[in-house]
């Protein structure tokens, strides 16, 4: 038999953690015991996340056409094993997840308040994660598609050391690709280093915060004024600008999340133009655990561009998805597969 033909890569470099989760009605305080109502374990990390769900959100049809591959590293431990297992079970290439000896796999400690919507929050020991720093041997392996016909996409975010050196060698050596930046967890950049990517996907504390590095005081002032008066409006405007600050040449896309009120982008062909999507609601009793949730949102985005579909049909793919994602406890596992998304969307 013929082998498929190729048409997209998406690649995602960034953290493999195993999560591990207690469920709590509220937070203790300062030098107070509580007991928790559960415990769980879960495969998670940003990188794993992001790299799950572009892959569970693909059609069946077209995962042979759509190659997902994952760079990273794990622990010579029982987690690094079950993760490396987790990634192939769900069709992701792990030839540049590398097993380090005598290192632990990253973990994160998550803690879930019930009483509160969901809301987590968690510490991240990074572990094998710290050692992510692709040599340039590396990279040249990694990304060896040079086929301009071959549509690809890079997803990173802030979990492995290596985000700027990453998105530097990407802009000298392969600038067909289409660079995905998720600033999470929050480190300041330079505003140079902005203007090599091409998608930024960020929610309302990460679009300020990135905008402190791009934009001077008295502007960003303006901005906040304008979100404390009209939130949607003051976002849209901020979008609007950072799409000036980012790479002009390919996607030239910015997406901002606004939690339960919905999600807004600004791009080449919006223009000035309000591009604003509700949030799919769910009633607060079925909200079980928002982990994984923007992970989700963002690997929704990225498979769906893959797919060669408009950014307006991403984002409202991406929303349903994301609601079916914090109805569930965990993180990689909750995530929905496509046909699960399609279904809510004809409904």
């Amino acid at each position: 038999m013929e082998d498929e033909i190729i048409n997209s890569v998406i690649t995602i470099v960034g953290s493999i953690n195993y999560d591990l989760v207690t469920y709590i009605s509220s937070i203790p305080d300062a030098g107070e015991t509580k007991q928790s109502n559960s415990f769980e374990t879960h495969f998670g990390g940003k990188g794993l996340n992001q790299a799950i769900s572009t892959s569970k959100l693909i059609p069946r049809l077209e995962k042979t056409r759509i190659k997902i591959q994952m760079c990273g590293n794990v622990g010579d431990d029982s987690f690094g094993m079950d993760l490396e297992k987790y990634l192939v079970k769900n069709t992701i290439n792990i030839e540049n997840v590398k097993n380090l000896t005598g290192t632990n796999t990253g973990v994160a400690v998550i803690i879930v308040e019930e009483d509160s919507n969901g809301e987590n929050r968690i510490l991240i020991t990074p572990g094998a994660n710290a050692k992510t720093l692709p040599t340039n041997e590396e990279y040249e392996k990694l990304f060896n598609i040079t086929d301009k016909d071959i549509k690809q996409y890079v997803i990173l975010q802030n979990e492995t050391p290596n985000t700027v050196e990453t998105i530097n060698w990407l802009h000298t050596n392969r600038p067909n690709i289409n660079i995905i930046y998720n600033p999470s967890p929050f480190i300041d950049l330079p505003s140079e280093i902005y203007k090599k990517i091409d998608v930024l996907v960020v929610n309302e504390t990460e679009a300020l915060m990135s905008a402190n590095d791009m934009l001077k005081d008295e502007k960003l002032r303006d901005f906040k004024e304008e979100i404390a008066k009209d939130k949607i409006s003051g976002f849209h405007k901020l979008a609007t600008t950072l799409r000036q600050l980012i790479n002009l040449d390919k996607l030239n896309l910015v997406i901002i999340t606004l939690g339960s009120t919905g999600s807004l982008y600004s791009s080449k062909e919006s223009g000035d133009d309000l591009k604003f999507f509700k949030s799919n609601k769910i009633p607060k009793d079925k909200v079980k655990d928002t982990t994984g949730a923007g992970d989700t949102f963002l690997g929704a985005i990225v498979s769906q561009l893959s797919l060669g579909n408009s950014i307006d049909s991403a984002m409202k793919f991406a929303i349903y998805a994301s609601s079916l994602t914090v109805q569930k406890k965990g993180a990689a596992e909750t995530i929905p597969v496509y046909e699960d998304v399609a279904k809510l969307l004809k409904d």
